[in-house]
């Protein structure tokens, strides 16, 4: 938990001054300071890397799991939900008489003398997040939450009191694996507790009962946005059907002001759509959709420019189009396989005897599990040209490697070591071989084929003229 003290800073619309829960939030960044705010990029700590033992560059290689590249959809995530932030504190300012009653009373009792500052009018919004497993989702809002902290304490305001102790900015929960609606809003009650630091609220037994306590903890911690992960779990069947939940969830909006993140796989918007009164409310803070960045975007080749330097092996493997271009396929542009894939490649390969990193070496890193998930992409092709890819080189750089694939593609559990049959191991017969296929090609180039084959078919013994005419190779080693 992230707990500061209060800083207030004056705020960018007439209208939010002299509110101090938005003149307490961090200064507003602009999208180059949003791109460094995201990012982490670990040290890859060259002295180990060189004179490091094989066991200890094999833990530093787990560098690459912290290791954060923010895509373009950071930016809109960070503008969507610091905006439905300060949104939805412009009509709770603790110091204005409307937001006395409104802590005071519940939306349905609330007195009908109105106070001076007018009755309480929430200000909220949603904002609603899809994407496939592992594109990011929670690790993208984590990040933009991050730059939040999660509570504000609050003393003294231009002299006097704010008329608020602890301000909550944020909490995030995850629906339950059971997926009831119950268990959820045990799961806010909780977490409202844990970041207060207060004690355990025991939940009411009955549903309305349930309801007034959530209503009146968001209420009294001024909570400024409710973020709900993995919504595809919810069994919309336990509240009467996915438009009686989403109701139940909005109205934390309508009658609290308080907004809301839904978060979830690409079902969750199916739901959503179904009807346009919903649809529109899941959406009135913003919409984003985080799908895998094709090969040719910045996204895409930013991440790998971040990405490969992070190499802890005792040689340097430059990257080149080809090695961009097999991660890019691998994983299928989702950047979580993607990291893992090269993570796996040097524990391969380190303290192997050859530790270059190459196709077949990422091909063998391939995440089995992963790679046969049912929602995994299947990308066979780039789809555009790939982009120029700038690499930097130093005495340990090897220039070329030579790289023997399968032609089918499959995966074998090759052992990456001295005997590596992925390798050439005696390049003098590999030099042959070569010489003596393209020595074959020129032979084949020079004969003329319907001839010779019309001989052919005329005699018996097919497998022996072939040898004489020289179209058939028994032992490349003496061609």
């Amino acid at each position: 938990m992230k707990k500061v003290f209060a800083q207030y800073h004056e705020a960018i619309l007439p209208e939010h001054r002299g509110n101090p829960l938005i003149e307490a939030l961090p200064p507003v960044l602009n999208e180059q300071e949003i791109l460094l705010a995201f990012s982490h990029f670990p040290p890859p700590d060259e002295h180990i890397r060189w004179s490091g033992s094989a066991s200890v560059r094999s833990h530093y290689v787990d560098r690459i799991k912290n290791y954060r590249c923010p895509q373009t959809c950071y930016t809109e995530c960070y503008k969507y939900l610091e905006r439905v932030i300060r949104d939805g504190y412009a009509a709770r300012n603790p110091l204005k008489s409307s937001t006395q009653q409104y802590l005071h009373y519940y939306a349905d009792e609330r007195p009908d003398i109105e106070p001076v500052d007018g009755f309480f009018h929430p200000s909220a919004d949603t904002v609603t997040i899809v994407g496939n497993s592992g594109s990011g989702k929670t690790t993208m809002l984590e990040q933009v939450l991050g730059y939040f902290p999660q509570v504000i304490e609050h003393k003294e305001y231009k002299g006097t009191f704010p008329g608020v102790s602890h301000q909550v900015i944020w909490i995030k929960v995850n629906c339950p694996y059971n997926a009831s609606v119950r268990d959820l809003c045990e799961s806010i009650l909780a977490m409202l507790d844990n970041v207060l630091g207060s004690d355990a609220t025991k939940p009411a037994i009955r549903n309305g009962s349930l309801a007034r306590q959530i209503a009146q903890k968001i209420k009294s911690s001024f909570l400024g946005v409710l973020v709900i992960d993995e919504m595809q779990r919810l069994k919309f069947s336990r509240t009467g059907g996915e438009a009686t939940l989403i109701d139940f969830l909005h109205e934390i909006v309508d009658s609290l002001g308080v907004s809301l993140v839904f978060c979830g796989n690409h079902p969750l918007e199916e739901t959503l759509s179904k009807k346009l009164r919903i649809a529109r409310r899941a959406e009135s803070g913003g919409f984003i959709i985080i799908s895998a960045p094709g090969y040719n975007t910045p996204d895409w080749q930013s991440f790998i420019t971040y990405l490969w330097p992070l190499q802890w092996t005792n040689v340097e493997t430059p990257l080149t189009r080809e090695l961009n271009e097999e991660l890019f396929l691998l994983s299928r542009g989702n950047l979580s396989v993607a990291q893992l894939i090269y993570r796996r490649a040097q524990m391969r390969v380190i303290g192997s005897g050859n530790e270059i990193i190459n196709k077949a070496v990422l091909r063998a890193a391939v995440p089995p599990l992963s790679a046969r998930a049912e929602d995994f992409p299947d990308i066979t092709t780039l789809f555009s040209a790939p982009a120029p890819v700038t690499v930097k080189s130093n005495s340990h750089t090897i220039n070329s490697v030579s790289e023997t694939i399968n032609d089918d593609g499959s995966e074998s559990s090759c052992l990456l070591i001295t005997g590596d049959l992925t390798r050439p191991q005696h390049t003098e017969l590999y030099d042959k071989t070569m010489d003596a296929l393209k020595s074959f090609e020129d032979k084949i180039i020079r004969i003329e084929y319907r001839s010779v084959f019309r001989s052919l078919s005329a005699e018996q013994e097919n497998f022996g003229r072939l040898t004489a005419y020289g179209l058939l190779c028994t032992d490349p080693s003496l061609e």
